[in-house]
C-alpha cells in the first residue's frame, strides 16, 4: 500500500469570492515558473497547469 506524500499535496490557496482571475507564478522566485493569469469567471476554483497549486474562492 502506497502512503500519501505530503510534497503530492497541491498548495490550496484562498481569494476573495469576488475575485473574477488569479495570477500564479510558483512562488519560487527564481525557481518558480512563468507568470500565468487564471479566470475565475463562473467557477468557484482553478488549478495551475504548472505547479498544481489550487485558487478557491472563499466562502
Amino acid at each position: 500500500m502506497t502512503m500519501p506524500n505530503a510534497q503530492n499535496t497541491p498548495e490550496i490557496i484562498t481569494v476573495d469570492p469576488k475575485a473574477d482571475e488569479v495570477k500564479c507564478d510558483g512562488g519560487g522566485g527564481a525557481l518558480g515558473h512563468p507568470t500565468v493569469w487564471y479566470s475565475l469567471d463562473g467557477v468557484e476554483r482553478v488549478e495551475c497547469g504548472y505547479c498544481d497549486r489550487v485558487f478557491v474562492k472563499s466562502a
